[in-house]
């Protein structure tokens, strides 16, 4: 899970930000590892099993930020790898305004209408980050329903292709997610941290700048992937119990 990739960001996105080297490093560890870049529209689309998984690593983007197109998406080109991009559809050429509103945080461009087409032109993968990127846990079933239906509406509209994936902003699951995503016409549904996982309900792992080959490499093993099973239900009780 990434959001910007930049050189001497504004303080306010350090903390979701890593440099072109930190970037870098993340692709030569994917390569090193013997690892192909793949999206959930390949997955689903070619019917992959779990042999063909093994090998297989997607990276994300969240919020579409239009910078992206400065160094990260040409280098991912250059080595021949795909990502999945997560567009908030209310927000196409438009600003992160939650970000702004809710943290302070300096106001980022957006990707617009023609940048996603391009992207989906150059075999990128665009899916969903709601409507609005609210916390979909914290409004009632219907709004986060239709939150979730509106923006896929929206993107497949424009894109005149299928999205597959929704990453729940905020990485906030709603009650009764799996159903209302599957009955949206979703394949995949990403979070960051969950008790359990299952297609509706993907762990993903973040890449910080504090990270170094070696913790890159960490996070690239299987046995990261077993750690957080036994990791995320811990983390988030002892988050629950903070906020009681």
């Amino acid at each position: 899970m990434l959001h910007h990739v930049a050189n001497q960001p504004h303080p306010s996105l350090k903390k979701w930000c890593i440099s072109h080297n930190k970037f870098l490093e993340l692709l030569d560890g994917i390569e090193q590892n013997g690892l192909a870049t793949t999206t959930f529209q390949e997955i689903w689309e070619s019917n992959f099993n779990e042999i063909q998984l093994k090998n297989k690593v997607i990276i994300t983007f969240d919020d579409c930020a239009a910078a992206l197109f400065d160094f990260a998406i040409p280098e991912l080109l250059r080595r021949k790898m795909k990502a999945v991009f997560y567009m908030p559809s209310e927000h196409i050429d438009g600003l992160n305004i939650w970000d702004i509103e809710e943290h302070s945080m300096i106001s980022v461009k957006l990707m617009n209408a023609v940048q996603l087409q391009h992207l989906v032109s150059l075999g990128m993968e665009i899916g969903s980050h709601g409507e609005k990127h609210i916390k979909l846990d914290t409004v009632s079933k219907n709004l986060a329903y239709t939150d979730m239906l509106n923006s896929k509406k929206t993107l497949e509209g424009l894109l005149n292709t299928k999205v597959y994936s929704f990453a729940f902003p905020y990485g906030k699951i709603p009650v009764q997610h799996q159903q209302m995503l599957i009955k949206a016409g979703y394949k995949f549904g990403l979070s960051i941290y969950s008790p359990y996982e299952k297609n509706y309900a993907l762990r993903r792992f973040a890449i910080n700048e504090t990270d170094d080959k070696q913790t890159i490499n960490m996070k690239l093993n299987s046995r990261y992937r077993l750690m957080r099973i036994f990791y995320d239900p811990i983390l988030l009780l002892k988050n629950k119990l903070f906020k009681a």
